[in-house]
C-alpha cells in the first residue's frame, strides 16, 4: 500500500512479508548418530587396513634371504660343520630361519628377528685373532663363549665365538636381541658337537 506523509514525501508501508518457505529443521538424534557411527567405521576400517598392510610387509622383510660376506673358515666343510648346520633349529630365540642368498659361504646358516635384523652363525672359523690366554670367557648352557671385538667402534652388532667345540662356531646378533638366540644355539651345539679344551694362543 502507498501513502503519502504530510511532508508531501513517498514512502512504502511495512508489513509482513510471506516468502512461502518454511524453517531449517533439525535432524533427527537417529540420524546424526548414523553418520557419525558411518563415520567412526571407517576411520577404523582404515587404520586396520593400514596396520594389516604394515604387518605384512614387516613379515615379509623378516623372511627375505640374508647375504653372508664370505670369510676364511679352513673348516666350513669339516663333518663337525656339516652335522652342526644340519641340526641348528627352525628358531633362535626369536629369530626365524631364512635362506642365504646364493653363493651361500659353506658352514653358515642365517636367521632373521622379527624386526627383519640378520642373525648369522658360521662353522669353521679359524683361530680367532683376539682369543688369548687370560681373556674372559661366558659359558651359556654349557658352551664357552669369547666376545670378538669389532675393529669398527660404529658396528653395533656383536659377535660371539664357541671356543671349546672342535671346530669354532660364531655367531653375529644384532643389537637387542637379547640371550635367546645364543642360548639356543648353545643347546644345539652341547646336543651336537663333542667338548674339547679351549685353546687361546699365547700372549705377545
Amino acid at each position: 500500500m502507498r501513502t503519502t506523509d504530510a511532508g508531501g514525501s513517498d514512502r512504502y508501508t511495512a508489513g509482513r512479508r510471506d516468502t512461502g518457505g518454511t524453517g531449517a529443521r533439525p535432524l533427527p538424534l537417529g540420524v546424526i548418530a548414523a553418520t557419525v557411527v558411518v563415520g567412526l567405521v571407517l576411520v577404523v576400517g582404515v587404520l586396520v587396513l593400514a596396520r594389516g598392510v604394515g604387518r605384512e610387509a614387516a613379515e615379509t622383510a623378516a623372511s627375505e634371504p640374508v647375504t653372508a660376506v664370505t670369510l676364511p673358515s679352513p673348516g666350513a666343510e669339516s663333518q663337525e660343520c656339516l652335522d652342526l648346520v644340519d641340526a641348528l633349529p627352525e628358531s633362535l630365540g626369536d629369530a626365524g630361519r631364512v635362506a642365504l642368498t646364493e653363493p651361500a659361504p659353506p658352514g653358515s646358516a642365517a636367521y632373521r628377528m622379527p624386526d627383519a635384523e640378520p642373525v648369522v652363525v658360521r662353522c669353521g672359523l679359524p683361530d680367532p685373532p683376539t682369543f688369548t690366554v687370560g681373556v674372559a670367557l661366558q659359558e651359556v648352557n654349557g658352551v664357552q663363549w669369547f666376545n670378538e671385538p669389532d675393529p669398527d667402534p660404529a658396528v653395533t652388532s656383536s659377535t660371539w665365538v664357541a671356543v671349546d667345540r672342535p671346530q669354532y662356531v660364531a655367531v653375529t646378533l644384532p643389537e637387542g636381541s637379547g640371550t635367546g638366540p645364543i642360548q639356543a644355539l648353545s643347546d644345539t651345539l652341547e646336543e651336537t658337537l663333542e667338548r674339547v679344551e679351549p685353546r687361546p694362543a699365547p700372549v705377545g
